[in-house]
């Protein structure tokens, strides 16, 4: 399984295992939040159910699938503070056959200017 963080000079956030991908979206088009500001952000899926993702990490709030079932749709809100090195850890779960599998990514989280 490969999860990565940097292609070319835009962050994207992908992990890939096969013909399995989670890719993160995050909605305002850059590749960082802000404290304390809302941000809508999807995990794209191809080749896996969305409705069986496990999602984890501080700040996120589920919102549902999108209305064709490629996305998990959430809010991602970190506080001032709550951080120790202003970078978010998610990890996210799926079935893979008869495995279940965990994707980690790490995004940067910025203060407000």
């Amino acid at each position: 399984m490969s999860c990565q963080n940097s292609i070319s000079d835009k962050v994207e956030f992908i992990c890939e295992n096969g013909n399995k991908k989670i890719t993160i979206e995050i909605e305002n088009g850059m590749d960082f939040l802000t404290y304390n500001k809302p941000s809508k952000t999807n995990f794209v899926v191809t080749n896996i159910d969305p409705v069986n993702l496990r999602i984890a990490g501080p700040g996120i709030t589920i919102l549902g699938t999108n209305k064709d079932k490629t996305a998990m749709q959430t809010e991602i809100k970190v506080t001032t503070n709550y951080l120790e090195n202003d970078t978010l850890n998610i990890k996210v779960w799926y079935d893979n056959e008869d495995s279940q599998k965990v994707c980690e990514f790490k995004i940067a989280v910025n203060k407000a200017e």
